[in-house]
This record gives C-alpha cells, sequence and structure tokens, in this order.
C-alpha cells in the first residue's frame, strides 16, 4: 500500500420540542434550491430545526437527551464563498482561484478502485487514471513543473498497485499536494459522469494541519464552542470527488458534521442498535474486536461490505441528507454510515468537529 491506515469520530420528547417552534420532526422538506430525489427521506426519524438555534434550546432539544438534530440552513463558513466556484450552469462545483493559491499543500488522500477482472473494458476506473496521467502531463500554464512531477509520481503508483496481482487491496492511502484534487476536478468538468475521476478523498484531514487563511475560513460554531464544555477534541475537512464513502462507525466524542459543496447521506442508529448490527457481523465472520478500534477492514473487504448491507438495505433504519449549510448534531456512541448524494465525479466538501 501508499500508507499505512490511519484512523481518527422517547418519551417526553414532544413536550420539550413543543417551546422551540420551529423542530419538524419526520415530515417530508419543503422545496429548496439544489434539491434532490431523495428530499422524501431529508430527515427520515431524525429532529430537524431551521435556521440558527440558540445555544439553550440546542441543549435542551438534542444535547442533554443525547439525540441527533438536523440544523438546516444553519451556517454560512468564509469558505463556502472564498473555496469553490460554480460552472456556468451552476451544476458542478470546483475550485476558487483563492483555494488554488494553496496547490503546493500537503494532504492525506484516500482512493477506492472497485475489485474487478475487467480492467481493460471501456471506462473502466484503470482507463480512467490513465486518461487522467495522459491528460496531467499535456502543458498547463498554471501547473508549475514540480507539482506536476509529483502528481505523475502518485498516479503511476496508484495505477501500478492496484493492476498488481499480487495486491489484495483495493484501498490506497498516501499524502499529496492539495493540487491533485484541484486537477483531479478540472480534468472532470467537462467529461461524461462514466469518464470522470471518482473515489478521491481527502478524509478526515485536520483542520488544524491547514494554513492559516483556510484554517480562519471553517471557524468553530458557536454550538461547538459553547454548548458543552469548549473542549474540541478534533476537527476534521473532507473533500472529495463522488462517490465517497464513509463505513459503519461510533465516535467517542459529540461530532457537527457540516456541509459546504454537494450534499451527503448519513444513515443514525442508536448505541444500542449499532452495538447489535456490528455484533452480528463480526460473529458471521467469525471474528472479534472492539468496535472503538478498526483498520484497513472497515473500508474494504467482506466486514465493509456486510456492514453496507445491513445499514443501507434496511429502510428502518433512520437517514438524514445534509444539504450545503446544513449541519447535523451526531450525540456521543451514536452509530453512523456515510456516503456523497449526487453525480459521480463531482466534488464534495464538508467539515466536522468532534467536541466536549
Amino acid at each position: 500500500m501508499l500508507s499505512s491506515f490511519r484512523l481518527g469520530p422517547r418519551p417526553g420528547l414532544n413536550s420539550r420540542l413543543a417551546s422551540f417552534g420551529h423542530v419538524s420532526h419526520c415530515t417530508k422538506r419543503q422545496s429548496r434550491s439544489q434539491s434532490t430525489s431523495t428530499d422524501k427521506r431529508y430527515h427520515f426519524g431524525v429532529e430537524a430545526a431551521e435556521g440558527k438555534i440558540d445555544i439553550d434550546s440546542f441543549r435542551r432539544i438534542a444535547w442533554d437527551p443525547k439525540i441527533p438534530l438536523l440544523l438546516r440552513a444553519s451556517h454560512k463558513f468564509p469558505a463556502n464563498e472564498k473555496w469553490f466556484r460554480f460552472s456556468e450552469k451552476g451544476s458542478y462545483p470546483s475550485f476558487s482561484p483563492y483555494f488554488l493559491s494553496f496547490a503546493d499543500e500537503i494532504l492525506p488522500y484516500e482512493f477506492t478502485i472497485p475489485r474487478s477482472p475487467l480492467h481493460n473494458r471501456p471506462n473502466s476506473e484503470h482507463e480512467i487514471l490513465s486518461a487522467f496521467l495522459e491528460w496531467l502531463l499535456r502543458p498547463h500554464e498554471d501547473r508549475e513543473p514540480p507539482l506536476i512531477a509529483a502528481m505523475e509520481s502518485i498516479v503511476k503508483s496508484i495505477i501500478n498497485e492496484t493492476r498488481s496481482p499480487n495486491n489484495p487491496s483495493n484501498f490506497q492511502q498516501f499524502e499529496a499536494p492539495v493540487a491533485l484534487m484541484i486537477a483531479a476536478c478540472q480534468f472532470n468538468e467537462n467529461r461524461e459522469s462514466d469518464k470522470r475521476l471518482k473515489n478521491l478523498y481527502v478524509a478526515q484531514s485536520d483542520l488544524s494541519h491547514l494554513p492559516g487563511p483556510l484554517f480562519g475560513d471553517l471557524p468553530a460554531p458557536d454550538i461547538v464552542k459553547h454548548a458543552g464544555k469548549g473542549d474540541i477534541y478534533s476537527s476534521s475537512i473532507w473533500l472529495g470527488l463522488q462517490p465517497t464513502y464513509t463505513p459503519l462507525h461510533r465516535d467517542p466524542n459529540p461530532n457537527l458534521f457540516c456541509q459546504l459543496v454537494g450534499s451527503k447521506k448519513i444513515r443514525l442508529m442508536t448505541p444500542d442498535r449499532g452495538d447489535r448490527i456490528y455484533a452480528h457481523v463480526r460473529k458471521e465472520l467469525g471474528l472479534n474486536g472492539n468496535s472503538r478500534f478498526r483498520g484497513t477492514e472497515m473500508m474494504e473487504g467482506r466486514e465493509r461490505q456486510l456492514l453496507h448491507d445491513a445499514v443501507w438495505n434496511d429502510a428502518t433504519i433512520s437517514e438524514v441528507l445534509v444539504n450545503p449549510t446544513d449541519a447535523l448534531f451526531i450525540p456521543m456512541g451514536w452509530w453512523h454510515s456515510v456516503a456523497s448524494n449526487g453525480a459521480e465525479g463531482n466534488l464534495n466538501a464538508s467539515v466536522n468537529w468532534w467536541f466536549r
């Protein structure tokens, strides 16, 4: 592999909600810009509040009872305006000239390629990677030779490792410049969806490792700073080319997840229900293990597939669709799995804070 794996995140309810008039429960989402085909499950089984919520109401509705809360249209970070731009038709997001000025910064990446013997079929992942490499090496006035050389080396390594019959893994982790994600977005912009680069993900990259100006574009929300003790355990930026995916897991601290670009579907379950699903899958695999300490098995192989099927094929599990300017509060210990929602190859961006 390119590098080692790293991971790190009701009785009486209605009476509490009655004092906060903008909270809804299990209702269909009203029409908004950037609507999707899954709006009817916009916050199935999860409470939702519209607009910015005051700290006392948040504590009463979600923090104290330890239940999830969808906060619709609740934030707009400087990053929303400064980092991204959209095509003339408004449907394809990419990075702004401001963000491009940080192209040489190094971030941790993940790349997943479906394991298939049909590597040479038209528009296979390997063919798309090869086309991206060829495009990358063409003269571009806005790219510096050292960055091109670095990206060429990384893409060649990915191609060679995923093609190797001696490499059983289809999940790779590596460090690369921001320029790689920028170039991949540019490559995808005018290509048909089945010819786009996908599954490239800057996942769980600590905000504190960003350059100062980018870090300043994502100030911690008031909920993070004031709902609890004000202790921010960690924070992450997530930038990826759809589809992006995070398997079922739980976090040891409360989590505020905010969407910047694109949308994500999040499936949620109580600690008890998640424990049962996890234990059932591990028993089926003949394995033991602590759900708080996971390795590459959560990103590939049979365990990932069994957990995915158990979570995403069960219509009774709560699901939330998080759109730009929305946030989702996930209490400590609640199990969740996250999947992008939208056109393959489009940019998706999120940020989150774990806090106490």
